[in-house]
């Protein structure tokens, strides 16, 4: 290969390429930036941990008509249209994309891109593999046969974020440690996209409902006296209208009625097993009025919480 990096537009967008070019000067750097006046794109060599790790990133003004074929890519490479439009092809099925878009290529898929005739498209990019790129990019929204679709939110924030990489190229420990975490804030920020996407269509039901629930049970049988639906979500990290679908799907009680079934259990218990008085055990799970919990508990038991103790301790002598 023997095009000039610096003068070539958008070849070095797969890193394979990069690795033939530099082979003739020996050991290349752990980071390189290539830049022209339509393209810029780092090279990051150093893999920061095995779980995910940033291989390159940049952003790209295409020329008119420019195609991609990017089938022998290794990792995933997520894009964002941040101006124009352009044809995606993924095993022989095209589509076409604009603006406000985004889509991923995945190794071992046959896949090429094409920038429009009048209006090619802008895109940034960043490419990363590890134990858990194919795991977040199912997160994001692009699971199997998935491989596009809508930004929800702002999209400039994705070109922000590979900006600020790119303005930093130096090799540095301080920088390295920046790279992973815009990485991640790349991630974090499509799959946050795709979770919190209210009255639009997910293009992915994702793999990890039963992960979502367990968290929320474990988090809701931890803090049940004090817990609100929305502070399960958020610890989960994501949207309480999400949470609590997916509760219904897996245990088929929303995340609040399970809520109150644990309290009543953990009260039923106390009665059991405490001398406390009935508003004592009430505050105890976290009924701020007495009546409401007498009422709630005797709608799941059938008897008040004094009459439920006096049942269970004649029945004890």
């Amino acid at each position: 290969m023997k095009n000039n990096p610096v003068e070539t537009v958008g070849v070095f967008e797969n890193i394979n390429h990069l690795n033939e070019q530099e082979k003739e000067d020996g050991e290349p750097p752990r980071t390189k930036l290539y830049e022209t006046s339509r393209y810029r794109c780092l090279v990051y060599r150093e893999k920061q941990t095995d779980d995910i790790y940033l291989t390159l990133c940049g952003i790209e003004k295409c020329l008119p008509g420019y195609r991609f074929n990017a089938e022998d890519r290794t990792g995933f490479h997520l894009h964002v249209i941040l101006a124009g439009k352009g044809i995606l092809s993924v095993e022989g099925k095209q589509i076409a994309l604009k603006e406000g878009q985004m889509f991923v290529t995945k190794p071992g898929e046959a896949t090429w891109y094409r920038a429009d005739e009048k209006e090619p498209w802008e895109y940034c990019w960043m490419a990363f593999d590890g134990n858990l790129a194919e795991r977040y990019v199912k997160e994001a929204g692009f699971g199997p046969g998935t491989n596009w679709r809508n930004c929800q939110q702002d999209y400039r924030r994705y070109g922000a974020l590979v900006r600020w990489i790119l303005d930093k190229p130096e090799m540095t420990l301080a920088n390295d440690i920046h790279r992973l975490a815009t990485l991640l804030k790349y991630i974090a920020t499509a799959v946050e996209d795709n979770q919190m996407s209210t009255g639009a269509e997910r293009h992915v039901k994702t793999d990890y409902i039963d992960t979502y629930v367990e968290y929320a049970v474990n988090y809701i049988r931890a803090n049940f006296s004090t817990a609100k639906v929305s502070d399960v979500a958020h610890y989960i990290g994501i949207h309480r209208s999400y949470l609590t679908s997916i509760f219904r799907k897996k245990l088929g009680v929303s995340p609040q009625e399970y809520l109150m079934q644990v309290k009543l259990e953990k009260a039923k218990q106390l009665l059991l097993d405490s001398q406390a008085p009935v508003q004592e055990v009430s505050q105890m799970v976290g009924y701020e009025n007495p009546l409401t919990f007498s009422k709630s508990f005797k709608n799941r038991y059938g008897l008040s919480p004094k009459a439920f103790r006096l049942e269970h301790t004649a029945k004890n002598e």
